[in-house]
């Protein structure tokens, strides 16, 4: 019998277009190499002309970069990939603007602290807490620039309602300015929470916001009560929260309100049927992939 000749080892059907095609993407990757490189340099010069103050981080201007590019995005990348990578662009600029340390309240669970990798960037520095007044803490004593906080729920203790404290805080006084994940259509493998990102500046608006408002309330006021001031004020409400401190015999509620609403608003002002007058405690920047929305 004879030998049957071993099999020929599998041959490019086209080499030539092949070698065609890589060629054409390595000059790719040496322009965009080149316009990441360019990109710095404008940033360095931003720097150097005093471009920013304060904290670094630009949440709002972030966001609308984001949907700028997933607007005339084309094509078969995936768009989550588009905000992947220009969230590392923005972890990048942040290094070379003197960089970034974020404190998480991560209750002793990793999930915050991938959650706020995935935003700010894996080599991002981060400080790992128990609880929220802990992460808030390096804020105001200026160990950190920025803390991820878990969203607030009707279930929390009252160390847990953190944003309490920001209507009674002091100086510097704390905002919450993002929340995450920015990219709303989650897939598996990748963190499922949410969080609120607070710091120490005034948020910047994306142009699709929504706020946060802390209302101090009469603890029996009902939530049918208090929808109804917020509505006939003007103020498009989503959620409300309502908190009661017990030790303190008073009571808070936060609402989820559409828009940008500014520590001024003269719609807060002008609310009279509350203990205080409404306190904006920040906004963040719509998601951008939600159901709904063209990206």
């Amino acid at each position: 019998m004879s030998e049957i000749p071993p099999a020929s080892p599998p041959q490019d059907t086209a080499p030539e277009t092949l070698s065609r095609l890589r060629a054409e993407i390595d000059s790719l990757d040496d322009r965009i190499h080149d316009m990441l490189m360019q990109r710095a340099e404008i940033i360095e010069r931003v720097r150097s002309q005093g471009g920013k103050r304060g904290v670094m981080i630009r949440p709002g201007r972030e966001a609308a970069i984001l949907r700028r590019l997933l607007a005339r995005h084309q094509g078969g990348l995936p768009p989550h990939t588009i905000v992947r990578i220009w969230r590392e662009l923005f972890s990048g600029a942040l290094m070379i603007e003197g960089g970034l340390v974020v404190a998480v309240a991560d209750g002793g669970q990793a999930e915050l602290v991938a959650l706020a990798r995935e935003h700010f960037g894996p080599l991002t520095s981060m400080r790992r807490h128990r609880t929220p007044s802990q992460a808030l803490t390096d804020i105001t004593g200026e160990i950190a620039h920025a803390a991820v906080l878990p969203i607030p729920s009707d279930e929390d203790d009252d160390q847990a309602a953190w944003w309490v404290g920001l209507m009674h805080g002091g100086l510097p006084r704390l905002s919450i300015v993002a929340k995450l994940p920015f990219w709303a259509r989650r897939g598996e493998g990748v963190p499922q929470s949410e969080a609120y990102v607070v710091s120490s500046f005034v948020p910047d608006a994306s142009g699709d916001d929504r706020s946060l408002i802390g209302i101090e309330i009469v603890p029996d006021t009902s939530t049918a009560r208090i929808l109804g001031i917020l509505r006939d004020a003007g103020l498009d409400v989503g959620s409300l929260l309502i908190r009661r401190i017990a030790r303190r015999e008073a009571a808070y509620a936060l609402a989820d309100v559409d828009g940008y609403i500014s520590r001024d608003d003269p719609r807060l002002a002008a609310i009279s049927a509350f203990p205080a007058p409404p306190v904006a405690l920040g906004s963040y920047a719509k998601p951008a992939g939600a159901p709904g929305m063209m990206r």
